[in-house]
């Protein structure tokens, strides 16, 4: 049993029930490890809550950037057309689950709601640079970054009431109305 594993049945934990739930001596019962597994990988409960939040970070939205990023073929059209159509998938469902889970827990712990403060700051400005860098006049770039943004959350949150050809649509609109907000050619 590897500290990442001890992440990850704590996450899911957290996903199926809630923060509470992820507590030492349940989630050891559950994966059938001693309460001495867990303190040789972590100091205290904190710390594992402290690691699904960093995990979260890392996985959906410093991995998701880099993938961007990492192809200087892609010009700020390409780039922007790759984050707002990101694929969805049984493990884009996942992502939802523990984006919702992960803000529920936000609303009533301060550690979360830094580091939920500190992602949505992140994407954001992410989007934001892209815009800029492609010319887009400063208060459209952060108008339509926004409103990108606050979509794919709410996406994420109306999952069970809006169809995929209703996904795809609104994310064209906006995808759109960003590119059409560009100056610079590619």
């Amino acid at each position: 049993m590897t500290r990442d594993d001890w992440i990850d049945a704590a996450t899911q934990r957290l996903v199926n029930m809630s923060v509470d739930a992820v507590r030492v001596e349940p989630l050891a019962a559950e994966i059938g490890v001693s309460r001495g597994s867990f303190y040789w990988h972590f100091k205290s409960r904190k710390e594992l809550l402290e690691g699904i939040l960093a995990k979260w970070r890392e996985n959906q939205t410093r991995r998701i950037v880099e993938r961007i990023k990492q192809d200087r073929r892609l010009g700020v059209r390409e780039q922007l057309t790759q984050l707002r159509t990101l694929p969805g998938s049984r493990k884009a469902d996942a992502a939802a689950a523990l984006e919702l889970a992960i803000r529920a827990w936000a609303r009533r712990d301060k550690l979360a709601k830094r580091i939920v403060a500190e992602v949505d700051r992140e994407r954001l400005e992410f989007t934001i640079g892209l815009m800029l860098e492609g010319g887009a006049d400063e208060t459209e770039a952060r108008y339509l970054g926004l409103l990108g943004y606050a979509y794919t959350i709410g996406e994420s949150m109306l999952q069970e009431v809006i169809t995929e050809e209703q996904i795809r649509s609104c994310r064209a609109h906006i995808l759109n109305q960003q590119i059409a907000a560009l100056k610079t050619p590619d």
